[in-house]
């Protein structure tokens, strides 16, 4: 009985020591407490101590089940608790765009391609020329000049304003120029006269005054020179635009030639 009781009590040393030494190993990562080989060498000393208790109890008649129990002499630790599975860890929130990106500092901008050539358009046919503006009108100086070089006459002289009012009786508001070409010597009847009238309805009134100047030289010469007479009375009056024209000449007709070349 003795022996019995004693194994017993070594197993359950044992037994309690293993399950401390697990329970240690789950929650120190298998380092073993200092208190285990305690526990053991302590049962194995007090064994003799136990054989003289065990023969006390044999002599009061407590049986060996009275001997504490395994779970009585130490409380079995408790299982591991198992380690809890890490949580998967959590995406990381995307981090707020700033408010005003830093501006990059600008590299050296790079060429840009070149365009490709666009198809060259077709010629567009080529407007028809504008007639030229008109040219100047001659002046009526320039045009008695022509007329002169063309066709040769006796010696003449210029009409001044007044003169000209006096034989023509034209008002010089109604012209915009004039030239008139009158005999030197009191000899001839030949005489020209170019006017340039300011409008066209004005026309009217210096061949009026013309045709009063014709019959005043015919007047002065009608007793005087029988064939100046002639020549007066066969007088021309030519009208080109604005212009009017007043011609006693022998060359009538070669002077309205010259003077309509002049507008050409």
């Amino acid at each position: 009985m003795k022996k019995s009781a004693l194994s017993f009590l070594l197993v359950t040393a044992l037994l309690g020591s293993l399950l401390t030494a697990c329970s240690g190993n789950s929650d120190k990562n298998g380092s073993l407490p200092p208190t285990a080989s305690s526990s053991a060498s302590a049962s194995a000393s007090e064994s003799p101590s136990a054989e003289t208790e065990s023969g006390e109890s044999a002599e009061t008649g407590t049986s060996p089940d009275a001997s504490p129990s395994p779970g009585e002499s130490s409380e079995p630790s408790k299982q591991p608790e198992e380690s809890k599975k890490p949580e998967a860890s959590k995406e990381p929130t995307p981090s707020k765009k700033p408010s005003e990106p830093s501006k990059k500092p600008d590299p050296s901008k790079s060429p840009e391609p070149s365009k490709k050539p666009e198809p060259s358009k077709k010629p567009e046919p080529s407007k028809k020329p504008e007639p030229s503006e008109k040219p100047a009108e001659p002046s009526t100086g320039d045009i008695v000049s022509a007329m002169l070089e063309q066709v040769e006459q006796p010696m003449l002289m210029d009409m001044s304003a007044e003169q000209m009012e006096t034989s023509y009786g034209i008002d010089p508001k109604l012209v915009e120029e004039f030239t008139v070409k009158a005999p030197l010597m009191n000899v001839k009847t030949n005489e020209i006269a170019v006017f340039k009238v300011k409008k066209a309805k004005d026309v009217a009134a210096v061949k009026k005054g013309m045709e009063k100047r014709a019959e005043d030289v015919q007047k002065m010469f009608e007793s005087y020179l029988p064939d100046q007479y002639e020549n007066a009375k066969n007088y021309k009056i030519v009208t080109q635009g604005n212009y009017v024209l007043f011609l006693i000449s022998e060359s009538a007709d070669d002077l309205e030639k010259a003077f309509k070349s002049s507008f050409k």
